[in-house]
């Protein structure tokens, strides 16, 4: 392992742990679903967890899933990776979701939001089915960051992507372990695995305000580098008797 691979392993690592351990994410005798995309960061987010799973002070199970959507390519490169550096296996999960969204999916948006919630009833599904509670998601800071300011400027609400969270039915707890940690963070940390992420070849795609959003955030960091934590430190700073609330 090379001096950078090093560094920022460790630094993912204990960002991730903080994280862990101030949202109370896992506890003792948990099964994590880890949801495993294929992307950058699920694979991250699966190689931190089983380093953190090794050296935890308490005992926990690790079940990464791939809920197939039908559009990636790439994900048995995934499986074998997963495999020999981990000695972890994937469980793969069919789903007819490139079906649905054909079907279904409004033609003059983008569909991935349908497409995260159908993915998310899936896991539910087996969370449900094998008696497990907690889901492990890969969104990272910039992922939080944007969808606030995505619900800020296209919905008119403040909210965002909480750390951890209970599902709306409560069967479910969903954590985000990389919370604290940035994307570039994450793609500096990928550049030394020696895998390629899933290409996700989606048909009905289009560019998304996500993209916009990134691009603004972008721009600001010319004259605000730490932005980005400014705005992830607000939602847990909030002024309430500086919104407008009506009683």
């Amino acid at each position: 392992m090379t001096f950078n691979q090093r560094h920022f392993e460790r630094s993912i690592r204990k960002l991730t742990g903080t994280a862990i351990s101030d949202y109370s994410m896992i506890k003792k005798g948990d099964k994590v679903i880890v949801a495993v995309s294929g992307g950058k960061d699920s694979i991250v987010l699966l190689k931190i967890l089983h380093l953190l799973q090794k050296a935890a002070p308490v005992d926990f199970e690790l079940l990464p899933v791939h809920v197939c959507t039908g559009f990636e390519k790439g994900i048995d490169n995934i499986i074998s990776w997963a495999k020999a550096e981990l000695s972890i296996d994937i469980l793969i999960i069919n789903s007819n979701i490139s079906s649905i969204l054909e079907t279904s999916a409004d033609p003059s948006k983008s569909p991935c939001a349908l497409c995260s919630r159908l993915r998310r009833g899936v896991l539910y599904t087996f969370a449900k089915n094998i008696g497990a509670s907690t889901i492990a998601l890969g969104h990272h800071m910039d992922d939080i960051v944007e969808t606030f300011l995505l619900r800020c400027f296209f919905t008119g609400q403040i909210g965002a992507m909480s750390p951890a969270r209970i599902s709306d039915d409560k069967a479910n707890r969903i954590i985000r372990p990389l919370a604290y940690c940035t994307e570039d963070a994450i793609s500096s940390y990928f550049s030394f695995f020696d895998i390629e992420p899933v290409k996700n070849e989606c048909i009905l795609r289009k560019d998304s305000k996500r993209h916009l959003i990134k691009d603004y955030l972008k721009n600001m960091e010319r004259d605000i580098p730490n932005i980005k934590y400014s705005i992830f430190g607000s939602l847990s700073n909030i002024d309430m008797k500086g919104l407008c609330l009506r009683d």
